[in-house]
């Protein structure tokens, strides 16, 4: 079923499992699409690959954000064409609307594509975050001008809170998809000495309201140490 963003008519099929991004681009429409993420597209659609930021360091710290170093830009030149893009992993993908003043944290590998208005830089979460939080100290600082369209991808499906002001939620941050940057967030232990230290869980991610919260039903570090537990260990 297509759906009306913003800039862009856009079909989400397969979902939520194997789900892949149609994008309609009219005649001289672009779309800033993550690299490797393209499918396929129509032969009126041309490429155009640069460094995700207009400077070389901006563009290397976005790398350490879990997103790539360059960018594709997809302009619609010879006529109207169509875009398929996909995440590297099994998942579902979600439209998210931007807004002027309401700027989103996008976390590692979960941005597919925008519109070539919105700004993706790069933040710092600080030491004890980064340190302590389990993954990534880097994260897409989300913003724009005016309306916009935003794709990201989930490894496993949604699940989306609205926390109120005040209202708190603790989570997992390997499941972290994405967040209104309104919510606060600090690293906290998951209960006592004993809980945290031997729960597995270690700690977690305390976030605060207002805002929207987007996380994943999979974890990555989970299906990456579930599928090494089944690795033919070496004999000699």
């Amino acid at each position: 079923m297509t759906e009306k963003g913003v800039d862009y008519a856009y079909e989400i099929k397969f979902s939520p499992s194997y789900s892949i991004l149609n994008v309609q681009l009219k005649k001289g429409q672009s779309i800033h699409a993550e690299a490797g993420a393209m499918i396929y597209h129509d032969t009126t659609i041309n490429i155009k690959t640069k460094k995700s930021s207009k400077s070389f360091w901006k563009s290397l710290v976005k790398s350490l954000a879990g997103e790539s170093f360059w960018i594709n830009e997809f302009t619609a030149k010879d006529g109207d064409g169509v875009l398929g893009l996909a995440p590297p992993y099994m998942g579902d993908i979600m439209w998210i609307k931007l807004e002027p003043g309401k700027d989103w944290m996008v976390y590692s590998g979960a941005f597919i594509a925008c519109s070539p208005c919105v700004d993706t830089s790069t933040k710092f979460t600080g030491f004890k975050k980064g340190m302590f939080g389990g993954e990534r100290m880097f994260y897409l600082h989300i913003s724009t001008p005016e309306e916009a369209d935003l794709f990201v991808s989930a490894l496993g499906g949604f699940i989306i809170r609205e926390l109120q002001s005040g209202e708190k939620l603790r989570i997992d941050n390997s499941h972290l998809v994405a967040m209104e940057a309104s919510l606060k967030w600090d690293i906290k232990p998951v209960g006592g000495l004993k809980s945290t230290l031997f729960s597995k869980e270690g700690l977690v991610v305390e976030v605060e309201g207002p805002g929207k919260l987007i996380f994943q039903t999979r974890s990555p570090a989970e299906i990456i140490s579930w599928i090494y537990r089944y690795l033919p260990s070496e004999r000699g």
